[in-house]
């Protein structure tokens, strides 16, 4: 007791913490109490004064006997509770470890209750006199179990003190994640606000009522103004925003509209720590999030002022941003050298919006005063918070509103006034729009009398010159009917002297063999007209085998002429469209043919020599046999029409020749019809498919038959080409798909 009543005369003028052991009275307790402080989050740990971090008495490991306020630790090190992360590095801190204090009451404290108010980012259980008051997350020496908590800012935890003079504090601790976290963040943690992280735990004791008083002020305050300028800011930038949205062409409302979000997004992260249980990562990157954002804070500012006053951003504007590392280097840095640098940023800023503000002024333009009035109140209240201890704490907390709301709000009144501005002088415009409008209408009026006696003349006119463009249009349509069927028909006068020499030989064949039985028959009947004895039965029998032979072959021939005849009918017959199997081979063999006996009958000197080179596997092809006929005939007779040609210029050892072969192509079957005329000029390669174009003299061609093949080939699915060298040769390939 002797020591006790020692230790608190030697201490009565301060807090006393030394060797584990802390002195505390009414007195030194109010005369170390202080008021709610605008950023007393970031600020107040750098006033080491306000917290018992020192002299505590620590051992690290778990043991709960360590509660005990009788309990040995004189073998326990000395210690301070609020170690740096830097501690890690030197395995200062396992992890897990027990702090003790004791405390020395004076009797002004007997049957009263003490504030504590306790700040970390592990895990904690608190006991008094060996009784657990309070516990923040669960501490362990298991990462898997611990479960970190950080407790609101300025949070009390009350005790009750009894009469008695001396008490034990003990404090259950654990960090485990610690290092992870400071590997992680370590650049961030050495950068931004340095004096916030810890990795152990800082303590404050307090009068109940005063700690009370602290923890509803600060959460009250940094709620009431975090969400009343955050719900301000973000209401006024949503309609710059929609604003922007309905009208892009006012570049100015975007603008304002980022700027505007920019300081919501800022006050919103300014003040979330002090009423949210943000963990360490969480509020480092909070932190960070709302360090940038500081950092944006003036070029966005003078961006949005920019946009109001220019159409377009004079380039200079956009060094505004390299205040970014500039402001971002001065918060690495404790006042006063960090304040400067930001103040002096703040001054430059200041000086512009002065600038432009005078620019305007001389302009006369309207409003302007309004734009001056808020960037003076912002800028002049931002300098007052800039230097906190002129003022009382009450007053640095409503400077706030100026510094986040000034710009902004005067901004946002500049732009709708001369919005507003803007559609007053639109209505006048109006006004005088319609009534130019009523003049010119009655002009119109005046003139759409005019227009309906001439529109009737020029309706019949054109009534008129619709209908002869109709009748000229039926006798156009009728003359390329006729040119087709034209086309169609000279191909078929073409077949019929090839036909006719074709039935001949048949019919040739008929004839002599009628004629053979004939004679046959007259001698069968001689030979029966002999008496008995002397008639001859086998040369009877021989006379009727001759003439069944005979009348075979009348009827081979016969059917060979029907089917001459009948190919012709089916040439000359209207397609039907309808596709059947069609041997290839035999249709071109066919018409290769009577195409060279048509042209022989048409013109006696005409010769040439054609060769047929037929693939066996081509098989039947999937075709309309009348329509590809037509493509056939079409091609071998401009094949012997352009040899016939080449061989009257009397070339020496020129031998005309055409030739036709098919091929297999793997499911498509190609067809070649080649010769060795004088070729196609190139020039005109490209138009020899189009309607009413040929090489032929007048009167010998009509244009269509090349043009008709092209259609049917391409109905049917298939490629039509031609290959040509100028005098020598040119060849036409159809390639057709076999289904």
């Amino acid at each position: 007791m002797l020591s006790i009543a020692l230790l608190i005369l030697l201490n009565e003028s301060s807090i006393a913490q030394q060797n584990g052991t802390l002195f505390l009275s009414e007195r030194l307790l109010k005369q170390y109490s202080y008021p709610y402080e605008t950023d007393q989050f970031r600020d107040e740990h750098a006033i080491p004064e306000r917290f018992s971090n020192n002299g505590w008495k620590y051992h690290s490991g778990d043991d709960l006997n360590w509660k005990d306020p009788y309990y040995n630790d004189s073998d326990w090190t000395i210690s301070k509770t609020d170690f740096s992360f830097d501690s890690l590095q030197n395995n200062e801190w396992t992890g897990i470890g027990w702090f003790r204090l004791k405390l020395i009451v004076d009797s002004s404290l007997y049957n009263k209750v003490l504030a504590l108010v306790i700040m970390h980012y592990g895990a904690s259980e608190i006991y008094f006199d060996g009784n657990l008051v309070n516990q923040y997350g669960t501490p362990t020496n298991d990462t898997l179990i611990e479960k970190t908590f950080r407790p609101l800012f300025a949070r009390p935890i009350l005790v009750s003190v009894d009469n008695k003079p001396q008490h034990l504090l003990a404090i259950r601790y654990s960090f485990l994640k610690a290092s992870n976290v400071f590997r992680n963040y370590r650049f961030l943690i050495h950068r931004i606000q340095a004096s916030l992280w810890y990795g152990g735990f800082t303590i404050h004791f307090a009068e109940s009522q005063q700690a009370v008083d602290l923890f509803g002020a600060s959460l009250t305050t940094n709620l009431l103004v975090g969400l009343i300028t955050f719900s301000i800011l973000f209401l006024m930038g949503t309609f710059h925003l929609f604003l922007y949205w309905f009208y892009a062409g006012e570049r100015s409302n975007f603008y304002l509209a980022m700027f505007i979000f920019l300081l919501a997004l800022h006050t919103f992260g300014k003040f979330l720590p002090t009423y949210t249980h943000l963990n360490l990562q969480l509020l480092i990157i909070s932190e960070f999030v709302h360090f940038l954002l500081g950092c944006f804070w003036m070029p966005f500012t003078m961006l949005a002022c920019y946009s109001i006053f220019y159409q377009k951003f004079p380039r200079y504007v956009w060094l505004y941003f390299l205040m970014c590392p500039i402001i971002g280097y001065a918060w690495s840095f404790t006042p006063p050298f960090g304040g400067f640098l930001v103040f002096a940023c703040s001054a430059i800023v200041f000086a512009d919006m002065l600038r432009l503000f005078i620019r305007s002024s001389r302009s006369r333009q309207k409003y302007i005063w309004i734009i001056g009035v808020g960037a003076l109140l912002s800028q002049s209240t931002l300098a007052l918070w800039l230097a906190p201890q002129l003022l009382s704490p009450l007053f640095v907390t409503l400077l706030l509103f100026p510094i986040f709301l000034g710009v902004p709000i005067a901004l946002s009144i500049f732009n709708a006034l001369r919005t507003a501005g803007t559609s007053i002088n639109l209505e006048r415009q109006l006004v005088e729009v319609k009534r130019l409008s009523q003049v010119s209408l009655a002009q119109e009026q005046e003139k759409q009398e005019i227009l309906c006696s001439q529109k009737e003349t020029l309706e019949q006119q054109v009534q008129e010159r619709t209908a002869e463009l109709n009748q000229s249009l039926q006798n156009l349509k009728s003359t390329q009917s006729q040119l087709i069927q034209s086309e169609k028909m000279a191909s078929l006068g073409e077949l019929t002297a090839g036909i006719a020499h074709e039935i001949q030989n048949p019919l040739n064949f008929v004839n002599n063999f009628s004629e053979i039985n004939k004679e046959l028959i007259d001698e069968l009947k001689q030979e029966r007209n002999k008496v008995r004895g002397t008639r001859s039965v086998e040369l009877e029998n021989e006379i009727l085998d001759n003439i069944q032979a005979n009348e075979e072959k009348i009827n081979h021939h016969g059917k060979r002429a029907d089917s001459i005849v009948k190919g012709m009918l089916q040439h000359s017959r209207t397609s039907t469209g309808q596709k059947e199997l069609t041997d290839i081979n035999a249709l071109c063999d066919e018409y290769v043919r009577l195409a060279y006996h048509g042209l022989r009958a048409k013109d006696k000197s005409f010769n040439a020599k054609f060769e047929t080179d037929f693939d066996d596997t081509v098989g039947r092809v999937n075709i309309v046999p009348q329509d590809m006929g037509r493509v056939i005939l079409n091609l071998i007779n401009n094949a012997f029409y352009a040899v016939n040609e080449k061989a009257k210029q009397n070339i020496p050892a020129y031998e005309p020749c055409v030739a036709v072969s098919t091929r297999n192509l793997n499911g498509d079957v190609e067809l070649r019809v080649s010769d060795n005329g004088n070729g196609i000029p190139q020039k005109v390669v490209d138009k020899i498919f189009q309607p009413f174009f040929t090489t032929k003299p007048a009167g010998q061609g009509t244009g269509l038959g090349l043009s008709l093949a092209y259609d049917i080939v391409k109905a049917h699915g298939g490629e039509i080409k031609v290959e040509t060298k100028e005098g020598e040769r040119s060849e036409f390939i159809i390639q057709l798909p076999t289904q």
